[in-house]
């Protein structure tokens, strides 16, 4: 598979999944804490500026990809996501559109932000707005690493998730998994700090000179 799509359409982590789950219960929150955490992280959650892990596994649970970056969110709508290994890419939306400059192929791909959910896993979280609003949102029993669970189903069908599972802390979101139409699982370790200052400037792109240019911006 081509580098770009694999990263593009396999969309926040935990290396291995849940087999070793259940030792950490006493860690986690009540859970009318655990939820109020939940809806904090979506409504009064600013920005988010750090850096991430990425694995994606294979239907059979087999690693096909592993990277790492950084983030940037300023909600509603903007967000810059830097794949730094194993190559760089780099994702940025302004909240109309985004752009996809994969270094490697010299090529800049420019999409709408309705295609930003097939872009980047921080899209699916640009909206500062109840989670209930976005999702069927579903607590989980089960406890990993000391984070409160959840699973949250689109509430409008995705051609490329069915659902995604959210571990937060007192500090707010730390892991991310998406299962996606094709039963390949994107898991997603974040270290972010929430509501701190973001240039403007960050969800700016400059296409560099003598690109491919794919598309155009609204």
């Amino acid at each position: 598979m081509k580098k770009a799509g694999l990263l593009l359409t396999a969309s926040f982590t935990l290396l291995g999944a849940f087999a070793s789950v259940g030792s950490n219960v006493a860690t986690a929150a009540a859970p009318d804490a655990a939820r109020e955490r939940l809806n904090d992280f979506f409504t009064k959650v600013s920005t988010l500026k750090g850096s991430f892990s990425q694995q994606v596994f294979s239907k059979k649970n087999k690693m096909i990809q592993s990277s790492t970056g950084q983030i940037f969110l300023n909600r509603p709508g903007k967000f810059r996501w830097v794949y730094k290994t194993p190559e760089p890419q780099v994702i940025v939306s302004d909240g109309k559109n985004i752009w996809i400059y994969d270094e490697d192929l010299e090529q800049v791909t420019i999409k709408p932000m309705s295609s930003a959910i097939s872009s980047a896993p921080i899209a699916l979280l640009t909206r500062k707005q109840s989670p209930d609003a976005q999702f069927h949102v579903k607590p989980m029993s089960l406890k990993v690493a000391g984070l409160d669970w959840f699973q949250l189903t689109p509430r409008k069908k995705s051609k490329d998730f069915k659902f995604i599972e959210i571990g937060l802390d007192a500090s707010g979101l730390r892991q991310m998994i998406m299962h996606d139409q094709l039963g390949q699982r994107t898991v997603i370790q974040l270290n972010a700090k929430k509501n701190v200052p973001i240039s403007g400037s960050t969800f700016f792109f400059n296409i560099p000179a003598g690109v491919d240019v794919i598309g155009k911006a609204i």
